[in-house]
């Protein structure tokens, strides 16, 4: 390639980097409201580190009540990588929890819908006669259709990169 003389290279340089130090993607959240799931210690010790419900950073104070649950935080300042929050002073931390943990043996989602359909021991169904996929059920049948389904697919998904390439 041809070689770009040296001073376009540092006005270019220059360029991005006052763009990059211009760019501050947090400081429109200053002033939110945010839950945030606190997981770890930062790495200098002085916070601990949660994360809202778009994965993006926040630092929150160093209380052992903390670790391991949401709390409700107030975004007070904004850096480049991080955002800086303090807890709400009259909420009270929680542990996150989608429903109640499930019983010894338990299997998520079949046995509640077994037993809507009226299956009083899900071990005396055969296994083999149905796949419960959340409120889906496919038999023999529709699993065979699906696979046909899928192996299609994969041809003609095979043809049209062979042609691209």
């Amino acid at each position: 390639m041809e070689q770009v003389p040296a001073h376009v290279k540092k006005q270019r340089t220059k360029e991005l980097s006052q763009l990059f130090h211009s760019y501050n993607p947090y400081d429109h959240k200053v002033g939110e409201r945010q839950h945030v799931l606190v997981t770890e210690e930062s790495f200098d010790a002085q916070y601990y580190v949660a994360h809202n419900k778009f994965y993006e950073q926040v630092l929150v104070p160093k209380r052992a009540e903390f670790k391991g649950k949401m709390i409700e935080v107030d975004i007070y300042e904004a850096g480049k990588h991080f955002m800086k929050g303090r807890a709400v002073e009259d909420s009270k931390p929680f542990t996150p929890s989608i429903a109640a943990p499930l019983q010894k043996g338990e299997v998520s989602g079949l046995i509640q819908e077994q037993m809507a359909n009226g299956v009083k021991d899900p071990a005396s169904m055969p296994s083999s006669s149905v796949l419960l996929i959340g409120s889906y059920s496919l038999d023999r049948e529709g699993l065979k259709k699906l696979g046909i389904g899928l192996a299609l697919a994969a041809v003609i998904l095979a043809f049209i990169v062979e042609k691209l390439y």
